[in-house]
């Protein structure tokens, strides 16, 4: 393959993974003026929590507690994988550095950068990189993947919350 198309490979990648983050940020933000919005329907449930304990009331506020739960727990979930989206990725510890991941080259002497760089050849660097950048474009889309998926059992437990608070 030359070394055109492996670059055009390369920043097809990049550009991805640039997607993944955005997406992701967009999301974290969407989630938490929702999550800071629902939990309005906090007072709601402090206010059944006051009133005279009927088997009625007493019920709701069970139910009550336990969508509460499962919403924070859907929240926090959803919250950890987007995260773990936008988070930086650090390469597996490995005993061979390379020239194409930044925490290897700044551990690098002057020296030894020039030493890798004259025994790789440019399309073995771009391999290298598109290697590594394809990784962490991988994790990226599972993570992002899980999130949307746990979405649903968010938008459920708020709309179930949502309900709960208005009967």
């Amino acid at each position: 393959m030359s070394n055109e198309k492996l670059n055009e490979s390369l920043q097809v990648i990049q550009g991805q993974i640039e997607k993944f983050d955005n997406k992701a940020s967009i999301l974290i933000a969407i989630v938490s003026i929702v999550f800071a919005i629902s939990l309005e329907t906090l007072n709601v449930f402090q206010q059944i929590f006051v009133q005279d304990m009927t088997q009625k009331i007493f019920i709701k506020y069970i139910l009550a507690i336990v969508f509460l739960c499962f919403y924070f727990t859907s929240f926090i979930l959803e919250m950890f994988f987007l995260i773990l989206v936008i988070f930086p990725r650090k390469k597996k510890k490995s005993e061979c550095q390379s020239l194409s991941y930044y925490l290897d080259v700044s551990k690098m002497t002057k020296e030894e950068i020039e030493k890798q760089a004259s025994v790789m050849n440019e399309s073995a660097i771009i391999v290298d990189q598109l290697s590594v950048n394809a990784k962490i474009c991988a994790k990226k889309h599972k993570n992002f993947v899980i999130a949307i998926w746990l979405m649903i059992p968010l938008v459920l437990f708020m709309i179930a919350l949502t309900f709960l608070s208005i009967i």
